[in-house]
């Protein structure tokens, strides 16, 4: 027969200890997990530049990109704003619906063009990463805008008709 104190510390573990009392919470913090990596996959792939070409819409841009001095850069680091992550995140799903909706519609237009909104992104973006070459010229002060005589640097001179077109 065990000593009444061992029986005592028994008991109380017991009382406070239920192993399958735990399944749930355990499952739960497993299912966490798994939506967050699925989630964190998931933005990732979203913003990589293949994902982006996966339109037909997008498949000459897409091309002359690579072809440009820029083709180390995912199109994100672009075309979304680079603020904080709830920012990136309304925008690129914003775009992204946007863009889907388009694309199972056939309704993009024959000549993809920037919003004003999508003009004042890029041309944030492209002074986060030049601002040391532009303070030292006179656009610095100027309301202007990089693609105004940049547009063709990443993109390609000639633009083909975008849109989709029937097969």
């Amino acid at each position: 027969m065990k000593p009444r104190s061992d029986l005592l510390r028994e008991n109380k573990r017991k009382l406070f200890y239920k192993p399958k009392a735990w399944r749930p919470a355990w499952l739960c913090l497993l299912a966490g997990i798994i939506i967050t990596l699925a989630a964190v996959t998931g933005y990732q792939y979203a913003g990589s530049s293949g994902f982006c070409s996966l339109c037909h819409s997008m498949e000459h841009v897409h091309a002359q990109w690579q072809l440009s001095r820029h083709k180390q850069f995912a199109c994100i680091e672009c075309h979304i704003p680079a603020g904080n992550i709830i920012e990136k995140i309304t925008y690129k799903t914003r775009a992204g619906i946007n863009d889907l909706v388009h694309e199972t519609l056939r309704s993009y237009p024959a000549y993809i063009m920037l919003s004003a909104r999508g003009r004042d992104i890029i041309n944030s973006n492209c002074l986060r990463c030049h601002f040391s070459t532009v303070e030292k010229t006179m656009m610095i002060g100027s309301a202007r805008s990089c693609s105004k005589c940049h547009r063709n640097l990443v993109h390609g001179k000639y633009l083909q008709g975008g849109g989709v077109k029937i097969e």
